[in-house]
């Protein structure tokens, strides 16, 4: 049995599926299939059942699982107290992010990072914000990265930075500020997903200004920020995104920004992890720095 198995079975684990994991650890999927292959040989027991596309976890899997990400977790502890000798650091991070800082943060972060620190592999997996914390409630990936919170009793929450959501028109739509909620019932909208971390902050919204979103005319439903700015630039409808999102398009001119009375406060990003995971001290130290990072660069 070798560290780089267990390594693999743990991917394959948190992401209960083989061919993700492979894509996740750069190996090919029947690379993965032979270590899982070989751990099962070496053990004599099944690690994983398959149903349908998903590879969940035997009895005896998820009594490895928990040993496996122990010993992981142990390593990375050793090669961190032993840094200042080797001068090396070195591992393996795991981000799941929500959409507007898995596409202009994350990148960033990891950017920065890697410039001291050459030999720290990242993953990064995109979701919803709703996803990213019932991700992190499964044990899978070591930091999340959103803009709402979700299941608070369980999950740790660390404020990193803070934007604004702005309103977002065609060009060819020229409003005249000030701008109210109440002032837009003629437009369509564009909206997001409901389990948007995005599309949650503006539902609370217009219930504090006590309006519906069916008093609204909904041009459409999309699933990414991208989509709905493209959409807003061919003049489907209106709509509110994250600043730090419609900043590309709004200096290209592909799109109006306006600032809307309700959305005068600031929205909070946090770090989330589980509480019932210790985080290596790789993880703990990008925690640090992403956290003094954001706080100075991209603050609005």
């Amino acid at each position: 049995m070798q560290l780089y198995q267990l390594s693999c079975f743990v991917t394959v684990a948190e992401k209960r599926n083989f061919s993700k994991a492979a894509g996740s650890l750069f190996l090919s999927q029947s690379t993965v299939s032979t270590h899982i292959g070989n751990l099962e040989k070496y053990f004599g027991q099944k690690l994983f059942d398959r149903l349908g596309n998903k590879s969940l976890l035997t009895p005896f899997g998820e009594k490895l699982y928990r040993w496996a990400k122990e010993i992981i977790e142990l390593k990375d502890t050793a090669l961190w107290d032993l840094r200042e000798q080797s001068s090396i650091m070195q591992g393996q991070i795991s981000i799941i992010a929500s959409t507007v800082p898995a596409q202009y943060m994350v990148p960033l972060l990891i950017s920065r990072f890697i410039e001291k620190h050459a030999q720290v592999q990242f993953v990064l997996l995109q979701e919803n914000s709703k996803k990213v914390a019932e991700n992190l409630l499964k044990g899978a990936g070591d930091l999340g990265l959103l803009g709402e919170k979700y299941y608070t009793e369980k999950i740790q929450y660390t404020a990193c930075t803070q934007e604004k959501l702005v309103l977002i028109t065609p060009v060819k739509v020229i409003l005249q500020e000030p701008i109210s909620i109440l002032d837009l019932s003629d437009y369509p909208f564009i909206f997001r997903n409901s389990t948007s971390g995005t599309q949650a902050i503006i539902e609370k919204i217009f219930q504090k200004s006590q309006v519906k979103l069916a008093d609204f005319k909904i041009a459409a439903y999309f699933d990414t920020v991208q989509a709905i700015k493209q959409g807003v630039k061919e003049g489907v409808g209106i709509s509110i995104v994250s600043e730090i999102a419609a900043r590309d398009y709004y200096t290209n001119k592909f799109i109006n920004v306006y600032e809307l009375k309700e959305l005068n406060k600031k929205r909070t990003f946090y770090f989330a992890y589980n509480r019932q995971k210790t985080l290596s001290p790789l993880v703990r130290e990008f925690l640090s720095f992403s956290c003094d990072y954001l706080s100075k660069q991209l603050t609005c």
